[in-house]
């Protein structure tokens, strides 16, 4: 679960900076949906293992 929640955050941190630099940080969401998304598939084969 620790993996997951690192990853999260910094697909999340990363996402973010990267939006404010090029876009104004107008597609928040996207980042949003996509780091959850990571974060529950390295839950999930952790889980499997």
């Amino acid at each position: 679960m620790g993996k997951g929640i690192l990853a999260a955050f910094i697909t999340l941190v990363v996402g973010l900076l990267t939006m404010s630099v090029f876009t104004g940080a107008k597609e928040v969401g996207v980042v949003v949906s996509i780091s959850v998304m990571g974060a529950l598939i390295i839950c999930f084969n952790e889980n499997k293992m």
